[in-house]
């Protein structure tokens, strides 16, 4: 089934549920698809028929980023900073694994979902990462994800000097899970959403008890753990 939005489309395979941001041509951000972004991944988080989600882009770019000369014409760089806010915060508060089919380059705001992602498989040649050095600028809201996902020292240097990584650079630094040829990415990302599904309701749970452990106190993450475990085991 096919849900089309002029911004978002959504195709539900099996329990596979792709969300392809559709703003050619380099599919960037601005106030109207960052909301309808956020609300597709909530809806399809809580929709029981759906046990994984994929997201990535349409034409040759996964996302390019902020629209930032809309944002400065508009005058709307505060609600988009808001709606930037509320998408990437859901990530780690999501109970259904979520994977970036990375079909062409992601950049900026684009390599900022990349790095919120739990699984990702890029096409050969394609860019990730920060560029707005290049522009004066700094990667203010895609800087909190990139510094949990990316080694610090590299995340550093890619923002201080706006050069992506290709993706095999990339893999090296375990930001990317697979590189592949553009015609398997589909079949790989499916192959991943399929095993992501495999720990069942246990996972549903445990997977963003996983993700808030890394900031909690180590005793308390502890703790917290071993109250899942029980409740896991005990019924």
């Amino acid at each position: 089934m096919t849900t089309t939005s002029p911004l978002v489309q959504i195709e539900r395979t099996d329990r596979v549920a792709w969300i392809r941001l559709s703003r050619p041509p380099k599919n960037l951000l601005d106030t109207d698809l960052t909301a309808q972004l956020h609300t597709a991944l909530v809806d399809l988080d809580g929709d029981g028929s759906v046990g994984a989600i994929v997201l990535t882009g349409s034409g040759g770019f996964f996302c390019g980023g902020a629209d930032g000369p809309k944002l400065r014409e508009t005058g709307t760089a505060r609600e988009f900073a808001d709606a930037a806010v509320e998408l990437f915060a859901h990530f780690p508060r999501a109970r259904k694994p979520i994977l970036a089919a990375v079909n062409g380059d992601a950049l900026a705001g684009g390599f900022g979902l990349v790095c919120s992602a739990d699984i990702v498989i890029a096409v050969e040649g394609s860019r990730l990462g920060t560029i707005e050095a290049t522009f004066g600028t700094w990667p203010m809201i895609a800087q909190a994800p990139v510094a949990r996902r990316v080694p610090i020292k590299a995340a550093l240097t890619n923002a201080l000097t706006g050069q992506p990584f290709d993706a095999h650079r990339a893999h090296e630094l375990g930001i990317v899970d697979e590189v592949v040829p553009a015609e398997h990415l589909a079949d790989r990302a499916r192959h991943y959403a399929e095993l992501a599904q495999g720990g069942g309701q246990a996972a549903l749970a445990g997977r963003s008890l996983f993700l808030a452990s890394r900031d909690e106190p180590y005793e308390h993450a502890l703790r917290r753990g071993a109250d899942a475990f029980v409740e896991m085991f005990g019924k």
